[in-house]
């Protein structure tokens, strides 16, 4: 019993070693990990800040679009009453002469 309990305190010290060994390599993997999270995370915010800027971007575009659009069909439309009005005045014309 005598060699017993003189290697169970150096076996529960080894063990401790180990387990202090062990729990500092989990912390310094676990801060490079909340590291990489942390760069990632602010990664993530910086394209989310990007797209949203794109989709208002995207957003003004449409509506330029739309304007071009209304402006283009406004003016077929004065165009089509200004070419009416004139084949009117040409028929005039023939009818005079």
């Amino acid at each position: 019993t005598s060699a017993c309990e003189t290697e169970l305190p150096e076996l529960v010290h080894q063990i401790d070693i180990v387990v202090n060994s062990k729990k500092v390599e989990w912390e310094r993997k676990m801060k490079a990990l909340e590291a990489k999270m942390d760069i990632q995370n602010q990664e993530l915010a910086s394209a989310q800040s990007e797209l949203d800027q794109k989709g208002q971007e995207v957003r003004i575009l449409q509506q330029k679009l739309e304007d071009l659009q209304k402006t283009k069909y406004e003016m077929a439309q004065n165009y089509e009453i200004q070419l009416q009005a004139l084949r009117s005045e040409v028929r005039k014309l023939f009818m005079i002469l």
